[in-house]
């Protein structure tokens, strides 16, 4: 059984060394993998992977730390467009887009950026992926105001678990990542959170599980922490963890050919 990485970042600089090496030993490990796009150069790189390695898919999408650059929205219509007009399509959502209130970026430049990309997914029934940090209120205003008809997924999910229940009721996955195995508040996330709603994620080349160090390369070879934890956690074994987590990220990206085995 192998595992489904929903977020990641392969072509970043990080991953300039080895980026083909680990695309191949991944092949091993992995029945998905999203690498998102969160500019107009990244769109570009995350569509050629998808398009080289079978497991790969993709998101499309400017990123709330990427607003000053004032990108188009419609730059990336654009490409999705272009994209959609292929029936093999590897495109499973827009995003990531959000809010981040840990930096000093503009917030309503921010929140206009977030609000475009829903009306974007909503045009093209796709799901979105969700960065919030430190802006969990807001982003749910947001999303009670202009709904998903697809939903989601809450990326890297750091909020409260009484906030992360509104987020689930909305119909919303939470994604869980390598924090899970150093913070309690996501922890018990965890354990109030149906395993239906969970799907895991590395968000590479950041946030690393234990035992690695925090500020160390992550890759999605170690989403099997992720897993152990989840399933101490949530008292089930390592392997539904692994089916469970996979269902959702299929269900959640609207991936049939899963479904259809």
């Amino acid at each position: 059984m192998s595992y489904f990485d929903t977020h990641a970042h392969y072509d970043w600089k990080e991953f300039d060394k080895d980026r083909e090496e680990l695309f191949d030993k991944f092949k091993e490990t992995l029945c998905g993998l999203v690498n998102i796009g969160i500019n107009i150069e990244s769109a570009n790189k995350v569509i050629e992977y998808a398009n080289k390695y079978s497991y790969m898919y993709y998101s499309l999408g400017i990123h709330p730390m990427e607003v000053e650059k004032e990108i188009s929205v419609n730059l990336i219509e654009q490409i999705v467009k272009n994209e959609l007009k292929n029936k093999e399509s590897k495109l499973v959502a827009i995003g990531e887009t959000g809010l981040d209130y840990h930096f000093n970026y503009p917030i309503e430049l921010q929140k206009k950026y977030f609000i475009e990309q829903i009306k974007l997914a909503n045009k093209y029934d796709l799901p979105i992926i969700i960065h919030s940090r430190e802006s969990h209120e807001d982003v749910e205003k947001i999303l009670k105001e202009y709904r998903v008809k697809k939903t989601g997924i809450m990326h890297c999910y750091s909020g409260t678990p009484e906030m992360s229940k509104k987020f689930i009721d909305m119909g919303y996955y939470l994604g869980i990542g390598g924090p899970v195995t150093r913070y309690k508040d996501i922890q018990e996330t965890v354990k109030i959170t149906p395993i239906d709603k969970i799907v895991i994620e590395t968000d590479s080349p950041v946030l690393p599980p234990e035992p690695f160090e925090k500020h160390s390369r992550n890759n999605s070879l170690y989403l099997n922490y992720i897993v152990k934890k989840i399933s101490e956690i949530k008292g089930l074994l390592e392997e539904d963890v692994i089916k469970y987590t996979t269902q959702n990220a299929y269900r959640v990206y609207g991936i049939k050919d899963y479904f259809d085995k």
